[in-house]
């Protein structure tokens, strides 16, 4: 069943889901942002995209900053309020709140990895999304900013042979493969609408016979590595400069403690004070996480320190 399904959505992306011919170049001076749902958010630990991008330009000062959030949405859901707010889910507080974070960023490069979430609004919901990404994109352009769309990827089955549901899970992960699909058109579509870059990653991974999630959805790191390389391939960057198994392994370790310390600094664990309903009981509070900078700072020289190495 399984051959028989990637053959009818190998056929179904291949019609729509080809990637830009034009090569992408990270410049010197670049600042990249990663910006989308759960996707980038569980991508700060690995530090796997960041790593391989990095190496093939070690002689260029580029900066990374991934504000990736789990389960938000085009339209700002997830970035809205506190943790105890009475009100979640106020998507014009929280889309306001994405774009001025941005903003603050000053980015040059934009990599936008959104519609799981939006997906499961199903064909209904396919206008609103593209109505969603051509506002992002309106709200996040000028002159200097270049954007990257990439696909979703697919939902994988981790469903063993004997397991008595295996029939039923096989059909929800081929509907919501189907739902998934249709969203990367929209993806596509929009991307070709501005002459924007595409990555096809659905495709690639659809056939892939590897484990590349942890749950059927959310990737592992032979899942991000698998994504890194496909970037690499299809927006023809330049070969690796730096091709030490071991010193790539350094430099990944020293991008994740680096991403791990830009999260607290916008993500704090008290950001009920710092930015929500309790901010007027401790001033003190809102001053903590600009404090992150100079160890955010000195963790991108050590970075530096080991591409130069």
């Amino acid at each position: 069943m399984k051959n028989f399904l990637s053959f009818l959505f190998l056929l179904a992306v291949s019609t729509h889901a080809v990637a830009q011919d034009d090569t992408f170049e990270l410049r010197d001076g670049d600042r990249v942002i990663f910006l989308g749902n759960s996707f980038f958010e569980r991508a700060i630990d690995y530090g796997v995209i960041e790593t391989m991008w990095t190496i093939r330009w070690p002689d260029r000062n580029i900066s990374f900053r991934n504000v990736g959030w789990d389960g938000d949405t085009v339209y700002g859901h997830s970035r809205a309020g506190g943790r105890r707010r009475a009100v979640f889910g106020d998507a014009t507080e929280g889309f306001q709140r994405l774009v001025a974070h941005v903003d603050r960023l000053k980015p040059t490069v934009i990599v936008l990895a959104y519609g799981l979430n939006e997906s499961f609004d199903g064909a209904e919901g396919e206008e609103n999304f593209a109505a969603g990404l051509r506002r992002l994109i309106a709200e996040l352009s000028d002159d200097q900013v270049r954007f990257i769309f990439l696909s979703t990827v697919p939902m994988q089955s981790d469903a063993s042979e004997n397991n008595l549901l295996e029939s039923a899970i096989e059909g929800h992960i081929a509907k919501r493969n189907e739902q998934l699909t249709n969203y990367n058109t929209v993806i596509q579509k929009v991307a070709n609408e501005g002459e924007h870059s595409f990555v096809d990653l659905f495709t690639p991974l659809f056939n892939s016979n590897e484990l590349l999630t942890d749950n059927g959805i959310h990737l592992n790191r032979t899942g991000y590595e698998q994504v890194a390389d496909l970037t690499a391939e299809q927006l023809h960057f330049p070969k690796q400069q730096i091709t030490s198994a071991e010193r790539i392994e350094n430099i990944r370790e020293a991008v994740a403690k680096k991403n791990r310390l830009y999260f607290h600094r916008w993500r704090p664990r008290n950001d009920a004070f710092v930015y929500g309903e309790r901010k007027d009981e401790q001033k003190i509070a809102q001053t903590e996480p600009e404090k992150f900078e100079p160890f955010v700072a000195r963790q991108e020289e050590a970075i530096r320190a080991l591409l130069q190495k």
